[in-house]
């Protein structure tokens, strides 16, 4: 018991100081791409076997757009960039178009899969949970989501990553249009 509460304090510990490292990215300016990815990659650090990737909405407020997904396979993050949210559109789609979390323990059974489930499976994908990255209006910027390769619900380790993830990725999003608002 003593192990694995020094393993979970010092996981503790660490993900603070990553936030911490992301969040000063973040104000140096670094690029968005460069910004989401860097998060991406300490999410993913939590948990054994996560894959993640953040999706923005495109500005016409209807297509997703790439983000960040440096662990999935390239030719998936291509096939699902500039796809229309909505109502069944997998986890992400669904997760912008509802402004709400989507938690998706199989994918291979989930009717909001049903036309991306293929694509999903050819990469061995099982489990998605998706939530929107809001702004702090409420205005939906993208989604950030989680993935593994097999059928599962988030325990409550990776529902707080989820919170995470997704407010430092709407902190880069919002210093993004910030900057973009100025030198307009």
């Amino acid at each position: 018991a003593v192990v694995r509460d020094i393993s979970d304090r010092k996981r503790a510990e660490s993900l603070v100081a990553e936030q911490n490292r992301l969040l000063e990215m973040i104000a140096r300016g670094a690029p968005l791409g460069d910004a989401l990815s860097a998060l991406v990659r300490v999410i993913e650090s939590q948990s054994e076997g996560l894959l993640c990737s953040v999706l923005l909405l495109d500005e016409d407020g209807q297509h997703l757009r790439h983000g960040a997904a440096p662990s999935l396979p390239e030719e998936y993050t291509r096939a699902i960039d500039g796809l229309a949210i909505g109502p069944r559109a997998g986890s992400c789609g669904t997760a912008m178009y509802r402004k709400e979390p989507v938690i998706v323990t199989d994918i291979l059974r989930d009717p909001l899969w049903e036309d991306y489930r293929a694509l999903a499976n050819a990469h061995g994908l099982r489990a998605c949970w998706s939530t929107p990255v809001l702004s702090p209006q409420g205005a939906v910027l993208g989604s950030f989501a989680m993935y593994y390769r097999e059928p599962r619900a988030p325990d409550l380790h990776e529902q707080g990553l989820m919170q995470i993830a997704t407010r430092i990725a709407s902190i880069a999003v919002e210093r993004k249009r910030a900057e973009e608002a100025l030198r307009e």
